[in-house]
C-alpha cells in the first residue's frame, strides 16, 4: 500500500513541478527588489535634496540615513544576484526552452532595473533644478536626450525584438494561456479604473490621473496575473 502512495503521489504531481514553482517564487522576488532597488534610490535623492536645499552640507543625521539607504542598496542588489544564482543552480536539469525562457525572463529584469536606475539618476535635484515631488519614474520630468533616445530606442525597438524572440522561441502553450489570461485581467483593470479615476479627478476626490503610475499599475497586474497562472 506504501508502494501504491508514492507512486500515485508521484503520478499527481510531474517531474520538475516542484523546480518549476521555485523558479517561479524566485523570479518574482527579482522582480520586487528590483523595484524596491529603484524606489529606495529615490529615496537616497530625496534625502540629499531636503538637506541640502540651503545651500549648506550634509548633516551627520542626513549621512546616516543616506548610509543606511546605501546598505540596503546593496542588500538588495545581493538578493537579486543570489536568487539568479539559485535559477541557474537549483531545481533539475531544464530544457534548453526552458533554459531560454529562464534567462531572458531574468535579464529583462535585470534591464528593467538599469532603466529605472537611468531614471532615478536624472532626478532635477542632481542638477540643481527642483526635483518632482513624486520619484522621476512616475513623473514627466525632463531627460537629458542622450538618456531619452536611449530608453525609447530601448523600449520601442529592442524590447519588441525580444518579445517576438520569447514568444516564438521559448514559451510553451501553457506559458502562453497564462501571459494571455494576464493581459485580459490587466486591460479590464485599465477600462475599470482609469476612467474611474478620471471622473473622480473631475469631481474633485483625486488628484490628477497620472498616466505613468497608471501603466506601472497595468504592467504590475498583468505579471501578478501571469505569474499566478503560471506557477499556482
Amino acid at each position: 500500500m506504501v508502494s501504491m502512495e508514492t507512486k500515485m503521489t508521484d503520478l499527481s504531481e510531474p517531474e520538475g513541478a516542484g523546480a518549476e514553482g521555485n523558479v517561479g517564487k524566485s523570479l518574482a522576488w527579482i522582480s520586487v527588489a528590483a523595484i524596491a532597488t529603484v524606489f529606495t534610490a529615490g529615496a537616497i535623492i530625496g534625502v540629499i535634496k531636503a538637506d541640502t536645499e540651503n545651500g549648506e552640507a550634509l548633516s551627520m543625521t542626513a549621512m546616516a540615513i543616506i548610509a543606511l539607504l546605501v546598505a540596503i542598496v546593496g542588500g538588495l542588489i545581493y538578493a537579486q544576484w543570489s536568487l539568479a544564482r539559485n535559477i541557474r543552480t537549483g531545481g533539475g536539469p531544464l530544457t534548453g526552452r526552458e533554459k531560454l525562457n529562464r534567462n531572458i525572463m531574468v535579464g529583462c529584469g535585470l534591464l528593467g532595473a538599469v532603466m529605472g536606475a537611468a531614471l532615478v539618476a536624472t532626478d532635477g535635484s542632481l542638477s540643481g533644478n527642483a526635483a518632482p515631488d513624486p520619484p522621476a519614474v512616475l513623473t514627466d520630468a525632463p531627460l537629458s536626450l542622450a538618456v531619452a533616445v536611449g530608453l525609447a530606442i530601448f523600449w520601442a525597438v529592442i524590447m519588441p525584438v525580444i518579445a517576438w524572440f520569447w514568444h516564438t522561441r521559448a514559451i510553451d502553450e501553457q506559458e502562453a494561456g497564462a501571459y494571455r489570461d494576464g493581459g485580459y485581467y490587466a486591460a479590464y483593470a485599465y477600462l475599470i479604473g482609469a476612467p474611474a479615476w478620471w471622473f473622480l479627478w473631475r469631481g474633485g476626490l483625486l488628484p490628477e490621473p497620472n498616466g505613468t503610475l497608471i501603466f506601472c499599475l497595468f504592467a504590475t497586474i498583468w505579471t501578478a496575473v501571469w505569474f499566478w497562472k503560471k506557477y499556482r
